[in-house]
């Protein structure tokens, strides 16, 4: 199932996706940022394992993804209710 543009989406749906976007992105936020915590802790620790340092990295591009989509959600809702 393809998602839908948010010009195609009621304002009910775009609040909805809104806030399942903040929830989404909040959690993947802390999830990187406690993978980059554990990196550091392993580089410096000698214990180290590189895939703690490069995940946070790597999935960093996801995040700045979700900030876009989110972005573009709210200026629908916010043309809308103007």
């Amino acid at each position: 199932m393809a998602d839908k543009k948010p010009e195609e989406m009621s304002l009910d749906e775009l609040k909805t996706k809104e806030k399942s976007l903040k929830l989404a992105m909040g959690l993947f936020a802390g999830v990187l940022i406690l993978l980059a915590a554990v990196g550091i802790y392993m580089a410096f620790s000698k214990k180290g394992s590189v895939v703690f340092t490069v995940l946070p990295v790597a999935f960093l591009p996801l995040l700045l993804g979700l900030s876009a989509q989110l972005k573009k959600i709210k200026t629908e809702i916010a043309s809308r209710n103007s």
